[in-house]
């Protein structure tokens, strides 16, 4: 399907998607753990996005909560790749703007939109970013300190999953208490393998200041079954998912949808 042009409205998130032509020899790359597939990056440019604040719902005293995200049954099976195909993520669930610590949408902007079939849960990422940082390379490595987006998954034993990926591709992902902060936690074990495969997108030129890089976007396949959930109707999956952007100088910008004490919610449809 061609992208130029291509302006589309989901969700109640307007999204202004161009490609002016493609690009051989992108800049794009992907990293990823030797058992998932290098996937070829050509993939449209985002030109703008006017995305509505996410829904939230304050309680004194608590950190504010975010509504169950009713996720759709995909019409078939996806395998992650650059190309953000409109038709198969149309009827996604949409988390819209990500929040900061205040319950306002968070700067740089970021969202997640979430289906599921074949066994899978999918996910695709887009995160604003006008400075590309990104500098660790190995599998279960610490993505965390770079531009990266986390994906918790809590379980009954008040412990969680994390996946974490940065723009390249790169991928850590392991078993930690409830509590921890990141994969970095010396309680955290990280022989779990998540088993997800993705596929990545980034426009600009990594860890270089003034460029104006505009954004990355990041494809999911996770199978249910790696995180311990029935692939069908009515299965709940209590989660959060955080974004940090990553500053030249070492300062850090994030936004989240749930978080450890108050997890957001999937319901698979």
């Amino acid at each position: 399907m061609s992208w130029a042009g291509c302006v589309r409205a989901a969700n109640g998130v307007a999204i202004v998607l161009c490609l002016a032509a493609c690009k051989a020899n992108s800049s794009a790359q992907r990293a990823a753990p030797p058992s998932q597939p290098i996937v070829s990056s050509v993939a449209p440019t985002v030109l703008a996005i006017v995305a509505k604040p996410a829904e939230t719902v304050s309680v004194a005293g608590r950190e504010p909560s975010v509504r169950p995200l009713l996720v759709p049954q995909a019409a078939r099976a996806l395998t992650p790749s650059s190309h953000f195909d409109i038709n198969f993520w149309g009827n996604a669930v949409n988390t819209h703007t990500l929040l900061d610590a205040a319950g306002k949408g968070a700067v740089p902007v970021s969202e997640a939109r979430f289906l599921w079939g074949q066994g899978q849960l999918y996910v695709a990422f887009y995160a604003g970013d006008l400075d590309l940082e990104v500098r660790e390379k190995s599998h279960d490595g610490p993505v965390w300190k770079d531009d990266s987006v986390t994906l918790s998954f809590f379980t009954e034993a008040g412990k969680k999953r994390l996946i974490s990926v940065s723009p390249t591709g790169v991928l850590a992902d392991g078993t930690c208490p409830g509590d921890a902060k990141n994969l970095g936690d010396t309680r955290c074990d990280l022989h779990w393998e998540s088993h997800a495969r993705v596929g990545v997108d980034y426009d600009g030129t990594l860890n270089k200041l003034g460029d104006f890089d505009e954004e990355w976007n990041i494809q999911f396949a996770i199978p249910l079954r790696a995180l311990d959930a029935a692939p069908e109707p009515g299965t709940r999956l209590r989660f959060a998912l955080d974004r940090c952007d990553m500053a030249f100088d070492g300062q850090r910008a994030c936004g989240a949808w749930g978080t450890s004490l108050t997890p957001a919610e999937l319901v698979l449809q």
